[in-house]
C-alpha cells in the first residue's frame, strides 16, 4: 500500500496527515463508524442490515488506510487486539453458527482497522474525532429528550422493542423510564454521555472554556436521563483522577487545593444521606449480577485447557451459561468485560486486552486520557466489546494517537499543538 508522495511532504512530523479531502481522513472515518453503529445497534439490528453496514464501513476503512498507508505504523497495542479477537474467533469455529462466525470476523477486521487509523492519528484528527464524538453525543441527547420529555418512541426501543423503556430512571426519577437514545439500551447510551463530558474536562477539543462548560453540561444531564449509576460512578472517578494528577489539568496549585476540599467536603455531606441512586443499589440484582461475574471466574477456570487458555469462542455466552458457568441467577449478560473477555478468548486474550489497555493509556494523547480511563472502568460493569459502537469508542480512545513519536506527544492534557498564531518565539 502506497500514498502519493505528496501526501508525505505535507504530512506533519507528528503523522498527522492533513493533506487530501476531509472524507479520507482517519478521524472522519472513525467518527463515521461510530455513528453507524449508535444509529444501529448491532445487537438488535438484522443481520442483512448488520453485514451491509460491516461491508460498507470496512470498505471506508480500508480506503484510508490504503491512501495513508505509508505513514502508518502497526504498533504493539494493534498486535494484542489481533489476538484478543483472534482467540474469539479461532474458538468460535468448534461451536458458532456460519452467521455468527461471518459477523464475528467482520467485525473483527473492522475493530483491527479502527485501531490502526487510532494509533496514527495526529493532532488534526484528534481535535476532529474528538469534537465529533462530543456533537454525535448531543444529537443523542436530542433523541433522548424527544423521547423523555414529549412521548415520541425511542427508535430501537429498549433492545429493539419499540416504544419500551428500562425500569426506573434513579438518576431522574420524575422521568421515569430510562433513556436509550438510538442506541438500544441506557447503559451505552450513557456511556457516551458520560464520555462527552470527559472530552469536555480537557482542551483535547480546542473550544473554549465557555463552549466546554455548556457542552458537558448538556452531556452530563443527557447521562441523568440514561439512569446509569455505573457511567455516573466511573465520570465522577475520571474526574477526580485528572484533577489531582500533577499536571493533568493546567490549573494551579491553590485550584487543586480548592478541589479537593470541595470534594472532601461533598463526601461529608453525602456520608448520611439516602440517595435513592445509591441506597437502590442495595441488594438488588443489578450489583449482586456483577459480583457474581467475579465467582464465574473460578468455575471457567475449569474448562479443558484449550478453552481456558483460548476460551469458548464467539457465541458461546449461552452454552456457558447453560452449563452454569456464569452467573445463576437467570440474567443471560455477563456485565463485566473482563469476565467475558476470559469467557470467549481465554487467558491469552485476557491477557493481551490488559496488555493493550496499559501501553495505550501510557502512550495515548494525555487529553484523551480522562475520556480513556471512563471506558476501562466501564470494563467492570458492561460488555463494552459486545455492543459494536462501545466497541470502537473503547478501542479508538484507549488507542489513541499511541504511535506517534514521544517527541511529538505534549507533556499537558490540552495538549494538542496551539495554532501557529498563538505560538510565539
Amino acid at each position: 500500500m502506497e500514498s502519493g508522495d505528496g501526501d508525505e511532504r505535507r504530512a506533519g512530523a507528528d503523522g498527522d496527515v492533513r493533506s487530501g479531502p476531509l472524507l479520507t481522513r482517519p478521524g472522519t472515518v472513525l467518527l463515521a463508524v461510530v455513528a453507524a453503529w449508535t444509529a444501529v445497534p448491532s445487537v438488535v439490528a438484522p443481520p442483512k442490515l448488520t453485514w451491509g453496514l460491516l461491508a460498507l464501513l470496512l470498505g471506508a476503512v480500508a480506503v484510508v488506510l490504503l491512501r495513508h498507508a505509508r505513514g502508518m505504523r502497526w504498533t504493539t497495542p494493534v498486535t494484542l487486539l489481533t489476538v484478543v479477537l483472534l482467540c474469539a474467533t479461532v474458538s468460535a469455529v468448534r461451536s458458532a453458527a456460519v452467521d455468527e462466525l461471518v459477523t464475528a470476523t467482520l467485525t473483527a477486521a473492522l475493530l483491527v482497522g479502527c485501531a490502526l487509523l487510532a494509533v496514527n492519528c495526529g493532532p488534526g484528527d484528534v481535535r476532529l474525532l474528538t469534537r465529533g464524538l462530543v456533537l454525535l453525543a448531543l444529537a443523542e441527547l436530542a433523541v433522548a429528550l424527544a423521547s423523555a420529555l414529549l412521548g415520541v418512541p425511542a427508535p430501537w426501543g429498549y433492545l429493539g422493542i419499540a416504544g419500551t423503556t428500562f425500569e426506573v430512571n434513579d438518576l431522574v426519577p420524575a422521568l421515569g423510564g430510562r433513556s436509550t437514545g438510538s442506541m438500544a439500551h441506557p447503559i451505552p447510551f450513557g456511556t457516551l454521555m458520560a464520555l462527552a463530558a470527559a472530552l469536555c474536562l480537557t482542551s483535547v477539543t480546542r473550544w473554549p472554556l465557555l463552549v466546554r462548560t455548556v457542552a458537558g453540561a448538556a452531556a452530563c444531564y443527557g447521562l441523568a436521563l440514561s439512569g446509569s449509576r455505573s457511567a455516573a460512578l466511573v465520570l465522577c472517578t475520571a474526574a477526580v483522577v485528572t484533577v489531582l494528577t500533577p499536571r493533568a489539568l493546567r490549573i494551579g496549585a491553590a485550584a487543586r487545593v480548592g478541589v479537593v476540599l470541595v470534594l472532601a467536603a461533598a463526601v461529608l455531606a453525602l456520608q448520611d444521606a439516602r440517595l435513592s441512586a445509591v441506597t437502590s443499589l442495595q441488594g438488588t440484582g443489578s450489583l449482586t449480577h456483577r459480583l457474581g461475574a467475579l465467582d464465574a471466574l473460578t468455575r471457567l477456570l475449569g474448562r479443558p485447557p484449550a478453552e481456558t487458555l483460548l476460551g469458548s469462542g464467539t457465541g458461546s455466552l449461552d452454552d456457558l451459561f447453560a452449563a452454569g458457568l456464569l452467573q445463576r441467577d437467570g440474567f443471560l449478560t455477563v456485565d463485566n468485560q473482563l469476565v467475558t473477555t476470559f469467557a470467549l478468548s481465554g487467558l491469552v486474550g485476557l491477557a493481551a486486552l490488559l496488555g493493550m489497555v496499559a501501553v495505550g493509556l501510557l502512550r495515548g494523547v494525555p487529553g484523551v486520557r480522562p475520556a480513556a480511563l471512563l471506558l476501562v472502568g466501564m470494563v467492570m460493569s458492561f460488555d463494552l466489546l459486545e455492543w459494536t459502537a462501545t466497541a470502537v469508542l473503547f478501542v479508538v480512545l484507549v488507542l489513541l494517537g499511541s504511535a506517534r513519536r514521544p517527541a511529538a506527544a505534549p507533556l499537558l492534557d490540552d495538549a494538542l499543538p496551539a495554532p501557529a498564531a498563538a505560538v510565539r518565539p
